[in-house]
């Protein structure tokens, strides 16, 4: 053997691996002081319907607030979320009429971009919501586990509502994501969407 030395290094680095691989891993001191946070109810508002505990524990978002989340971008973000998400499809030519009623809480700017397609909104659950004349009535909820910095995010589910109370879950899942100006009082800086 030219190098035993090499073999010798290598053989007790190969040792102190395995040993090291064998014994349990100690704790982190910061996972000891990070809060273990709990879902709550939240308290329904007037513009939204109630929500049972089932719906509020789905995968990935609760009805509580991040304690780093400023509670006014929070509340800001939830009202734009329900606005964006109710629609009256007798009155409303498609969708992008509610994003039009909530440019009041968007920067100028911002509210500029918010356009609306020259073609109607088309679809069988749109469609059916006019012919019974129905209105949407959104459930929005924060997503506790979107981290993106300076991003609030938002799911919005919804409800189809009759004047005489027939009601119907309504397809999919909007989510909203959310930037803010830095200063009170807070308007929405931009924001995008994806439905599913």
């Amino acid at each position: 053997m030219k190098h035993p030395k090499i073999f010798s290094g290598l053989a007790a680095v190969g040792i102190v691996v395995a040993i090291t691989g064998c014994t349990p891993a100690t704790q982190d001191p910061e996972d000891s002081i990070v809060p273990v946070i709990s879902p709550t109810a939240t308290t329904p508002t007037a513009s939204s319907p109630s929500s049972s505990p089932s719906e509020s524990n789905s995968a990935g978002e609760h009805s509580h607030d991040h304690g780093d989340e400023d509670p006014a971008k929070v509340e800001l973000a939830k009202q734009a979320a329900t606005i964006m998400t109710t629609w009256d499809p007798t009155k409303d030519f498609n969708r992008t009429a509610a994003e039009m009623r909530a440019r009041k809480l968007m920067t100028k700017e911002r509210a500029k971009e918010v356009t609306a397609p020259e073609r109607p909104a088309t679809g069988v659950e749109w469609l059916n919501a006019a012919e019974k004349k129905a209105t949407s009535k959104p459930t929005v909820k924060l997503m506790t586990e979107h981290h993106e910095e300076n991003t609030i995010a938002i799911a919005a589910t919804w409800q189809w509502v009759t004047k005489d109370g027939e009601s119907w879950a309504g397809e999919g899942k909007q989510t909203f994501y959310f930037t803010f100006t830095d200063e009170e009082p807070y308007k929405i800086r931009d924001y995008v969407s994806e439905l599913t």
